[in-house]
This record gives C-alpha cells, sequence and structure tokens, in this order.
C-alpha cells in the first residue's frame, strides 16, 4: 500500500511541474531569439484622438440633463408651533437628544381637511414627500 500511495505522488508531482512549463506561451513563436518590438507611438496617439460620435441632436458644450430623483419620503413627528390655513403651512418643532429642529412644511389638498382638527400645541406625525405633507396624524 506504501508503495502505490509514493507511486501515486511521484506521478502528481510529474504533471503538475510539466503542467506549467506546457501552459507557457511564447513571445514570438517564428523567432524566438528576438525581443518583441513596441507599438510605434505615432499609431498609438492617432487611435487615442478617435472620438466617440455624439448622439442626434446634442450641442457642443451641452449636458445632457438627467431626470431629478423622486423626492425622498419620510415621517416625522413634532409638536405644531404655527399653523398658516390660507398658505395651508405647517411648522413643526421636533426636540430631539442632541438637537433641535423647527420644520416648516406645505399641505397637500387632502391634508389642508385635516387642518381643521390640528391646533398649536398638538402632537403630530406627518409623513412628507419633499416638502408637502401627504398624510397627518393628531398623536394627542
Amino acid at each position: 500500500m506504501k508503495k502505490v500511495f509514493i507511486i501515486l505522488t511521484g506521478v502528481i508531482f510529474v504533471f503538475s511541474t510539466t503542467g506549467m512549463a506546457l501552459g507557457q506561451e511564447k513571445a514570438n513563436p517564428g523567432k524566438s531569439g528576438e525581443a518583441v518590438k513596441p507599438a510605434e507611438p505615432a499609431k498609438a496617439a492617432e487611435s487615442a484622438k478617435v472620438e466617440a460620435p455624439k448622439p442626434e441632436g446634442a450641442k457642443s458644450g451641452e449636458a445632457k440633463k438627467e431626470p431629478s430623483p423622486k423626492p425622498v419620503q419620510y415621517r416625522m413627528g413634532g409638536v405644531v408651533t404655527a399653523i398658516d390655513a390660507a398658505g395651508k403651512n405647517i411648522t413643526i418643532k421636533q426636540d430631539q437628544v442632541k438637537r433641535e429642529r423647527i420644520v416648516t412644511l406645505k399641505m397637500g389638498q387632502r391634508t389642508a381637511k385635516e387642518l381643521t382638527n390640528i391646533k398649536v400645541g398638538d402632537a403630530v406625525n406627518v409623513w412628507v414627500s419633499g416638502k408637502m405633507i401627504t398624510a397627518l396624524e393628531k398623536v394627542f
């Protein structure tokens, strides 16, 4: 059993060393003694000057405008400090551990109807998209 293991290990060693030698590519198969010449710099410079074709309707110097991303939607809560029913604005004060924040937001058509139930000093939860309130809920 030891002889089989030694012979098998020897065969694996021989195949592993010859496999690396056979896997090497020759730099120049026709002329093994000469070094490979680098490409001429003039040809490389000409190929670098080729510009990609411009899309139709694009003027030079004018950047293509990307569509603006959708406004971020989030929930915030706080105490109402001011209400402007005519301008459909509401000011909310948030007290946080490290900072205090006062935010003025615009009301949408649906949330403006709920403005009659809200008074200064009420705690509210609001769902905001950009600077527009999408939903309003009175906490207490």
